[in-house]
């Protein structure tokens, strides 16, 4: 085979399974919380990581064939469980130091090595490497191995095009939460430093995201201030921690592309440096949220009262 038209193949290899292992995951996604979640580090329907362990994978196998013999289904198992494994560790490994954040964590499963790999999903990557060599990749070929090269290569190019552009995208989202979780850590460290005198003053433990978010707990918080000589002073303070905390969620939910993106599709993100802003981002994004969602609620029901009153012929 020419080299062009190697190169023009296994592109279109590689994309067809990257988005194949996107379909997968979020169907596991959706099995598992009863809700899509676009899953993966990139915006699109894409998962390299599927298309790199398929192509590898059947460059294996071919090794075999040229050798004359035929990978029977225990050596596919073995082999795909091996390949996909390796993948999944140095994958895990190189997403972690270059960001600093572990976008998959294994550390609840038994067995697991430092939380990138494990032997259960191991055995069920040997299973599906069998699936795909097999069964679907057969099957693929029969139709998609026909395609002729001049439809193959515009394909070849619009996909690549794409897949820069969302490498490049997905970076810059992966980077701003990394900004993000720094500047709520370092105002999560400013709320607790000051915290003192209002803990003196509220009799209450220091001010939590819970406290600062919930609009009924902060207006209670503000009216024990009411009786001190500075309660304009400190309701002042207060309210200006609540909104600058707000101001700093919201940045993260209403980024819809980006980081709040990578929040949905990686439930078990751990972050090294900001492990505790992290977890407490993620609780305070979904009450903020459900305070939003209430808001609307009371708002649309507010409206069909007016409606209903005006509606309503005068008595």
């Amino acid at each position: 085979m020419p080299p062009i038209e190697s190169v023009i193949r296994t592109l279109f290899w590689f994309f067809l399974y990257s988005i194949l292992g996107w379909c997968v995951e979020v169907i596991y996604a959706a099995l598992k919380e009863h809700r899509l979640v676009n899953r993966g580090f990139l915006c699109g329907p894409l998962c390299p990581i599927y298309g790199i362990g398929m192509l590898v994978l059947l460059h294996c196998m071919r090794q075999f064939a040229a050798r004359g013999s035929t990978p029977g289904v225990l050596t596919v198992f073995v082999v795909g469980m091996v390949l996909t494994t390796l993948l999944e560790l140095i994958g895990g490994w190189v997403l972690f130091k270059l960001y600093r954040i572990r976008w998959w964590d294994y550390s609840h499963l038994k067995w697991n090595l430092g939380g990138y790999i494990c032997p259960q999903f191991s055995l069920l990557w040997g299973l599906g490497s069998v699936i795909m060599v097999k069964v679907v990749h057969p099957l693929l070929l029969r139709s998609a191995g026909a395609v002729p090269l001049r439809i193959m290569a515009p394909l070849d190019a619009v996909f690549l095009v794409f897949f820069l552009v969302d490498v490049g995208a997905s970076t810059a989202a992966a980077i701003g939460l990394n900004q993000r979780l720094q500047e709520i850590d370092e105002l999560r460290a400013k709320l607790r430093i000051s915290s003192d005198k209002l803990t003196e003053l509220l009799g209450t433990g220091a001010m939590t995201a819970d406290t600062l978010l919930d609009e009924q707990k902060l207006q209670l918080a503000l009216a024990k201030l009411e009786s001190r000589d500075n309660a304009a002073e400190l309701r002042a303070e207060l309210t200006v921690r609540a909104d600058l905390l707000r101001a700093k969620l919201r940045a993260i939910d209403l980024d819809k592309l980006g980081t709040r993106r990578l929040l949905r599709a990686f439930p078990r993100m751990q972050s090294l440096r900001y492990g505790e802003t992290l977890a407490s981002t993620r609780a305070a994004l979904v009450h903020l949220r459900k305070l939003a969602g209430n808001a609307r609620q009371a708002a649309r029901q507010a409206a069909s009262n007016a409606a209903d009153k005006l509606r309503r012929p005068e008595e």
